[in-house]
């Protein structure tokens, strides 16, 4: 019957067996590694002390025979033959293993070392040394080679001690005579107690911290669902009252052609009569005109000839035409919508501070996780930490849309570009490339307004989520709108020097507490506008 590897290994050295003895408890151990645990020399054939089993503990004749048990060595050595991959994995495996320091014919594989004797010890050797009187105090941990890294460099004593106020693991001398004297120390277990207590102290603030946090998770997901049926119900509203607009301004004009064709009838009907009266009127003239030549000098009498010319146009067609100019008027007037205005604007990242990141796609920036060592070398060439838009507007009207939502610190506005600047100032521009001349701040829950330094406190009743821009360069407008309700924050009369570019600032992040970016909000179908091609070579070259 063959046997498993597992019955074929030693308990002590944990390797096939080589040269097994049975003892009489039924257990097998190599012949070396017994004779190492009983203490024997190989020149003695009596143990110093009791034999006993290490397996299971029971104390044995002292006269007893070691005997070869062949039929399992038999076994041990066929094992070994039909596993020779296995044997080298195994002896691969323990040249990265730590070997007894004690064994000397056959070495084992360590499962202790002694901090006192500067071993490393196998499993014989350990419980040889747990027997010895004189080697019982000795400290054994767990195996290592690095056995300098658990004694103090400067005294090579084992670290026994913890240090409170330097918060360091010390030995007695470093309390007596050392760097540590007169210092407040405790036990190295007692200090390993006290710090596990603060670790499941932690432990439990952390699991209390995730369970708030997988909570609030939990809570998002169905505002998901919310959002996307809100925005499904909206929709269908929406699409119904255009619907009903659409039904009604047909239905207007409908009537308005009725009325217009009931008009064109009725007064093609009353220019016919009046043209048979006035036919009718210059036959009667002719006559008069071949009969009699005084009758031709009273045609003057004859009014009826006289055409009513204002009658030809209906004043109900008037009606009608006014009618119509006042829905139109009412329509595309009151239907003015601030998004038709909406520009598709993205991001410049060549002109972003360095301690900016900027997506790929130009549509978010946040504060930078690092700063580089480039970044860092670069840092001096700006004041501000903002970025500028790819697009600067120099005419007509625009408006843009960020989204901040719950972001503490940020600030936007606009700002002129870098060719604006020149003369003496241009010198000092290195440091002021993205100086915002007007904008809107929010800190912490207040918001402010500020043109060419005049700063104004904003009144806000609800947070802003999304912040809305518009500029109409020929009246020198800039408004500033909370976009979602559409209601005006703030505006200035500004007197517009150069082309402008949407200027946007994340602000610092300080403890992780303002890492959110700011979003700019395209619509769907609304082409991106063009880039500015002059500002991106301009700022480019200033950062490079």
């Amino acid at each position: 019957m063959e046997l498993s590897e597992e019955k074929l290994k030693c308990p002590i050295c944990v390797d096939l067996f080589t040269e097994p003895v049975l003892l009489p408890c039924g257990h097998n151990f190599c012949r070396t590694c017994i004779r190492v645990v009983w203490n024997m020399d190989e020149s003695k054939e009596s143990p110093a002390g009791p034999l006993f089993c290490p397996e299971c503990q029971i104390f044995l004749p002292s006269d007893l025979k070691l005997e070869i048990n062949v039929d399992l060595q038999r076994h041990a050595q066929d094992f070994a033959a039909r596993e020779p991959i296995t044997e080298q994995t195994q002896m691969s495996d323990e040249s990265s293993k730590v070997m007894c320091d004690h064994c000397l014919e056959r070495a084992a594989v360590a499962v202790k070392s002694c901090l006192n004797c500067d071993a490393s010890l196998c499993l014989a050797h350990t419980l040889v040394h747990q027997q010895k009187e004189a080697l019982r105090g000795h400290t054994l941990i767990e195996v290592t080679e690095d056995l300098v890294s658990f004694k103090c460099r400067e005294h090579s004593e084992e670290l026994k001690l913890f240090c409170q106020e330097d918060q360091a693991a010390v030995c007695s001398l470093c309390v007596v005579v050392g760097t540590h004297k007169n210092h407040q120390v405790i036990q190295l277990p007692e200090a390993c107690s006290d710090f596990k207590k603060v670790l499941e102290a932690n432990e439990a603030v952390l699991l209390e911290r995730r369970c708030t946090v997988e909570c609030a998770m939990k809570d998002l997901e169905p505002l998901f669902s919310g959002v996307m049926s809100s925005a499904q119900a909206c929709r269908a509203k929406i699409a119904e009252k255009y619907q009903q607009i659409k039904a009604q301004i047909e239905d207007d004009e409908k009537l308005m052609m009725s009325v217009l064709e009931a008009e064109e009838l009725y007064t093609k009907k009353w220019l016919k009569t009046k043209r048979e009266c006035l036919e009718y009127h210059i036959r009667d003239t002719n006559a008069l005109m071949s009969t009699n030549q005084t009758l031709i000098q009273e045609t003057n009498n004859l009014k009826l000839l006289q055409v009513d010319r204002e009658c030809c146009a209906s004043e109900r067609m008037r009606t009608v035409e006014h009618l119509v100019d006042q829905l139109h008027e009412a329509v595309f007037q009151s239907s003015h919508r601030v998004w038709s205005y909406l520009r598709a604007i993205t991001l410049n990242p060549e002109s972003a501070h360095p301690k900016l990141e900027v997506l790929a796609d130009g549509l978010e920036v946040r504060w930078g996780k690092q700063t580089t060592q480039e970044k860092r070398d670069s840092e001096q060439l700006n004041s501000q930490y903002s970025v500028l838009a790819s697009q600067s507007f120099s005419s007509d009207s625009h408006y843009w849309e960020v989204a901040v939502w719950e972001k503490p610190y940020w600030l936007i506005g606009v700002a002129y570009g870098p060719q604006y600047r020149t003369g003496e100032q241009d010198l000092c521009l290195s440091n002021e490339t993205n100086e915002v001349f007007c904008y809107i701040y929010h800190g912490n829950g207040k918001y402010l307004a500020c043109h060419d330094s005049v700063e104004t406190v904003l009144k806000v009743r609800k947070r802003v989520q999304k912040v809305g821009i518009w500029v109409n360069l020929q009246k020198g407008e800039l408004l500033f709108y909370d976009a979602d309700t559409l209601t005006v924050l703030h505006s200035f009369s500004v007197k517009f020097l150069d082309a402008i570019y949407p200027t946007f600032n994340p602000c610092l992040d300080l403890n992780d507490q303002n890492r959110q970016p700011l979003i700019l909000v395209h619509l769907r179908g609304i082409p991106e506008a063009p880039a500015s091609v002059e500002i991106t070579f301009q700022v480019s070259k200033r950062i490079l």
